[in-house]
């Protein structure tokens, strides 16, 4: 029993138990495409594999002695909670204000 216990403890590895996490989110309706794994640790007898899912984080649960996933549990990430800018509105801004600039200074040297 400790043989097969060590030779799954050898085959699991951080890669792995991603791609278990991966796999068991995509089975639930997440695609792979919006799904970046951010944090994999062990802890005690199982792996917790965080990933990035849209604007929030899973939090998976994979046991170390059979490689099946225990739990999981989803969180609002900290980066969406607070005010983001995209890069689009960011471009749009900066557009803004150049032109403001461009007509004030334009205005105050007599072309207006």
């Amino acid at each position: 029993m400790s043989s097969e216990l060590e030779a799954v403890r050898r085959r699991l590895d951080a890669e792995r138990v991603t791609w278990l996490a991966q796999g068991f989110l995509n089975r639930l309706g997440y695609k792979r495409a919006t799904l970046r794994p951010k944090k994999v640790s062990l802890e005690g007898e199982k792996y917790l594999v965080e990933l990035q899912v849209q604007k929030r984080t899973a939090t998976v649960q994979v046991d170390l002695a059979t490689g099946e996933i225990k739990g999981y549990q989803f969180e609002e990430s900290a980066e969406a909670s607070g005010f983001a800018l995209s890069r689009k509105m960011i471009i749009m801004i900066g557009s803004v204000a150049a032109v403001a600039t461009v007509v004030i200074i334009m205005k105050l040297l007599g072309f207006f």
